[in-house]
């Protein structure tokens, strides 16, 4: 069977005779855990982001520490790719506007939905997930209200950004008898788009119109009849939402209507995005947000391309610090990314910050563990957190051993000595392997890991062991 050149290159050689491919990481993607200090990004990353480069690939590169755009231009450079890269952050010009991106390439039918989801998710980023049924009527709730002012924007033919969203949200009437003011009807930008959408009512279809009567009764008569606690609830989370990207340079970079560049570039045209917004030089919330934001409709547009041989180039996503930029839609990307030929390359810590900001599981527990589960490649490296090599032992799983212990004993006649062994499910590698494992430093220049990818390595294969082992311990070089 003839080698896809672009599924079937290699990204990381681990051993004479074992690889990592590019189709290898599609499968859920990879993540290599780390201390501080363990050289994941110095020696996994950058040999990783090198490959990267030389390759037919886009990609898109996320940054959350201050340093890393700076070195992702100078690899840039020395791969030569310098005419491919897209840079989007505060200090460039570059704009993408993500919700014009969703209305000019979806769906008529999905459109409202796909918005309305993604207001979810953004409100999700970063507050512990807590499944209860007030959260859900929440979401619900809100979901509701995006729903309604994104059917009465689009049929006004008016453009659906972050601001026209924010400004029809805070137009709205506070109570039920509002509606009938003079004043209201005269100044409320919701008032003047709804009396447009009546006086055009002869252009609509029945469907359409119907769509429309169900907007207006829920934002003119229902959601101005809820408790005021719950109204201001809901209205002040999106407006608050909003608020974060109306202000420079955010507004000018993600809400004026622009798309300087597409998800499909970068796939089909080979673009580097390098996002350069290090969250304690842009603010932490609204830099991660901004990231997430993108993340969600990149993916989006990717996904809706399903990879053939010859049709694109594939793309990598990279993450350094990728704990901090999660969001819901994660676990539904990494199960079907392979489909689109994207490689996700995430590198974090442990795993009990993924647990606890993004799951709220104070141990990693099922949702966690169901994500981790996804990615298909592992890299365990240097590291203290005991959660993280409990893991990275089970991961890698135990088989029988032999055992033996021995006794002894003296009496005041006599002397005995025994030995004895017995047959014991054990780690393959101990938990304590992983704080031992060596670490690049300024003399060093080698980290040690092992990889895991749930299939034996050729280079652990023995005549007293054929069957290899599903581990194996690689040096990764920074040099």
């Amino acid at each position: 069977m003839a080698k896809d050149p672009i599924l079937d290159r290699v990204i990381l050689q681990l051993s004479p005779t074992d690889t990592l491919s590019f189709r290898d990481l599609t499968a859920g993607g990879c993540l290599t855990l780390g201390g501080l200090g363990a050289g994941k990004t110095s020696t996994v990353g950058a040999m990783a982001a090198r490959s990267f480069l030389s390759g037919p690939y886009g990609g898109v590169i996320l940054s959350v520490k201050s340093d890393e755009p700076d070195q992702w231009r100078k690899l840039i450079r020395e791969a030569g790719r310098e005419r491919d890269l897209i840079e989007f952050g505060p200090e460039f010009t570059t704009s993408f506007d993500p919700l014009s991106y969703i209305a000019a390439t979806g769906k008529s039918a999905g459109l409202t939905e796909s918005i309305a989801e993604l207001f979810n998710n953004l409100i999700a980023v970063g507050k512990v997930y807590q499944p209860s049924s007030g959260e859900r009527y929440f979401e619900d709730a809100v979901a509701e209200l995006v729903r309604a002012v994104v059917v009465i924007l689009v049929n006004a033919e008016e453009p659906v950004t972050i601001p026209s969203i924010h400004k029809f949200i805070c137009s709205l009437p506070s109570r039920p008898e509002e509606v009938d003011s003079e004043e209201w009807q005269k100044t409320s930008f919701c008032s003047l788009i709804i009396a447009k959408l009546r006086a055009r009512k002869s252009t609509f279809s029945e469907p359409r119109w119907n769509d429309l009567d169900i907007a207006v009764i829920h934002l003119l008569q229902r959601f101005p009849g809820l408790d005021p606690r719950t109204r201001s609830n809901v209205e002040s989370t999106l407006t608050g939402l909003c608020s974060k990207l109306l202000y420079e340079p955010f507004r000018s970079m993600l809400c004026r209507g622009r798309m300087d560049f597409l998800p499909e570039q970068i796939t089909h045209e080979h673009k580097i995005l390098l996002v350069s917004m290090p969250l304690l030089e842009v603010g932490r919330d609204t830099g991660r947000l901004c990231q997430v934001l993108l993340k969600l409709v990149l993916t989006r547009g990717w996904l809706r391309h399903q990879y053939r041989p010859g049709c694109c180039h594939g793309a990598f996503i990279y993450i350094d610090e990728a704990a901090f930029l999660m969001s819901r839609m994660d676990t539904y990307f990494h199960m079907v990314c392979r489909s689109s030929a994207i490689a996700p390359f995430l590198l974090m810590q442990n795993i009990l910050t993924m647990a606890g900001d993004e799951f709220g599981e104070q141990i990693p527990g099922s949702r966690t563990l169901g994500f981790l589960g996804l990615i298909g490649t592992k890299i365990f490296m240097a590291n203290s957190d005991i959660q993280s090599n409990i893991y990275a032992s089970d991961q890698i799983g135990r088989a029988y051993r032999f055992m033996d212990g021995w006794n002894a004993g003296e009496g005041q006649h006599h002397s005995h000595f025994g030995m004895s062994g017995s047959k014991q499910l054990v780690h393959l590698v101990e938990p304590i392997t992983f704080t031992q494992l060596l670490r690049s430093d300024g003399e060093n220049p080698v980290s040690e890991a092992i990889v895991y990818t749930g299939r034996t390595f050729n280079a652990t294969k023995t005549a007293n062991r054929p069957q290899g082992l599903p581990f194996l311990k690689v040096q990764f070089s920074r040099e």
